[in-house]
């Protein structure tokens, strides 16, 4: 009986030890969302330019506003998870029903569908630091400032205001190599599942 018992104890204590090292190995390495800022903005040093060739062939910048996502994240989990990601992290926006009704009425099209060939999008990661701490942005062309063939003209700043105002109601999604690993409440910056 003491053997049986011995042996039963063993047995637990390496099922133990052999759950413990599985579950350590397979650990997510995700990210939490400190802060996000949204605005308005034709800053050329956050979401670029645009050139279009005008009728002589010249290069004509045209100036877009976008709505853009500014986020402040920490890595969660050890480092190594985290080597690649400037290079194979993807983030986007997922609209809820009044932010892509907002989009619609303001723009004409849902921004944030990557099926319309009318704007662009952006995106972009700063290094994280030895705190584990960086920013990503994403931003969503809504029109052109300077008038072209190309690109629609951006609605007034009193319409894009409206947008502006419902543009936290969405989902930010976050893959590595084309993997979903996190998505993240735009009003309450928590995690929730897909």
């Amino acid at each position: 009986m003491k053997k049986f018992m011995v042996g039963t104890l063993s047995a637990f204590l390496a099922m133990s030890l052999v759950a413990c090292s599985n579950s350590a190995s397979k650990e997510v390495s995700g990210y939490s969302i400190q802060k996000v800022k949204v605005k308005i903005t034709d800053d050329p040093a956050l979401i670029g330019g645009i050139g279009i060739e005008d009728s002589k062939g010249k290069m004509v910048d045209v100036k877009p506003k976008a709505l853009y996502y500014e986020f402040k994240m920490k890595q969660q989990g050890e480092r190594k998870f985290y080597q690649n990601d400037k290079d194979e992290i993807e983030a986007k926006i997922i609209p809820n029903e009044d932010l892509k009704k907002a989009s619609i009425n303001t723009v004409g099209v849902n921004v944030f569908d990557e099926g319309h060939e009318h704007f662009g999008t952006g995106m972009g990661i700063e290094e994280f630091n030895y705190m584990k701490k960086g920013k990503v942005d994403v931003h969503y062309d809504l029109g052109a400032t300077v008038k072209n063939k190309e690109m629609p003209m951006a609605p007034s700043d009193q319409e894009l205001k409206k947008l502006q105002k419902a543009a936290r109601h969405g989902t930010l999604v976050i893959t590595r190599n084309n993997k979903e690993i996190g998505r993240y409440d735009l009003e309450t910056l928590e995690s929730v599942k897909k």
